[in-house]
């Protein structure tokens, strides 16, 4: 057994067994495992408190600041932030039923602290855009940006333009029929920008919630040299099929030279009437559309 020992770590003696399996538990801090522990009971209390604000009967809008606050400062900020973005309540977010229980106050509150580090996880951001969807509720939507896009915010900002502005107008719940007003400044000289750019024919989307569904409106060069710029429509991933009958109305901001009224806008009609199909149907990715060959292109 020396011998053995010589050759495997120089040693003339092999090494004792109570050195070998003491020098773990002697490096072992103690005070860690306790501290562990009363971390997990942390997480439980604030994850129950936060359930109380999200979903409990007895709901006060004036003790959520202070509550939230509360359960932020008992654990490290970005511990705080992974809770609130965990499906950890009824199979759902925190904010996904602040959402659906609609208690803006408890939204808010936690927002701010989820969105400390600039962005939501992908867990988050879909449970965020399907509650803002089964209530129907654009405002919230547009509000915590679910539906602005990186490359689109990174060309409106190297140009100096102004956020674009979505309103949406239910005229008909009962039968799904709505307004949806789009407000983007400086249209042709982002197209033609984003159709001009060395990362390819990049689109302008827009993303709105309306009738229950989460919809798209994509506008896009192909043919920059002869002037060709076209739109599509469509529903996004987890809506519903819908069946389309729409007029996209393109308003001119500006008159003519020496007119007194504005110029005649344009119409162009989004119907399946006279195609092979039968509904819309929801798109896990926008940029699918071609190869998909689902939703209505119109080529101006």
């Amino acid at each position: 057994m020396a011998t053995n020992s010589e050759l495997v770590d120089g040693s003339s003696t092999p090494p004792a067994y109570d050195t070998i399996f003491s020098a773990s538990p002697i490096q072992c801090d103690q005070s860690s495992v306790f501290s562990s522990r009363r971390m997990k009971k942390k997480r439980t209390a604030v994850l129950s408190r936060i359930r109380d604000i999200v979903l409990g009967p007895d709901f006060t809008p004036s003790s959520v600041v202070p509550n939230v606050n509360a359960c932020a400062a008992a654990l490290p900020a970005s511990e705080f932030s992974k809770i609130l973005q965990i499906r950890n309540i009824e199979g759902h977010t925190a904010l996904y039923w602040a959402i659906m229980n609609n208690r803006p106050q408890a939204l808010w509150a936690l927002n701010k602290f989820i969105f400390i580090s600039g962005y939501y996880s992908s867990v988050c951001e879909d449970d965020l855009r399907t509650a803002c969807m089964i209530t129907t509720n654009h405002d919230i939507f547009s509000q915590l940006a679910l539906g602005t896009r990186s490359e689109v915010t990174r060309f409106r900002r190297f140009l100096g333009c102004p956020l674009d502005r979505i309103q949406v107008h239910m005229c008909d719940e009962p039968t799904n029929q709505f307004n949806v007003v789009l407000r983007i400044g400086m249209f042709q000289k982002r197209l033609r920008a984003t159709a001009t750019s060395t990362t390819g024919d990049t689109k302008l989307i827009h993303e709105f919630v309306a009738g229950g569904r989460i919809w798209w409106l994509r506008f896009h060069m192909p043919d920059f040299i002869n002037g060709i710029w076209c739109v599509d429509i469509g529903l996004c991933w987890r809506s519903h099929p819908a069946r389309l009958d729409a007029v996209l109305v393109i308003e001119a901001h500006n008159r003519k030279p020496g007119s007194t009224t504005p110029p005649e806008a344009l119409k162009i009609p989004f119907s399946l009437t006279d195609t092979n199909f039968v509904a819309l149907a929801p798109l896990k990715s926008v940029e699918s559309v071609m190869t998909m060959n689902c939703g209505v292109l119109i080529v101006l």
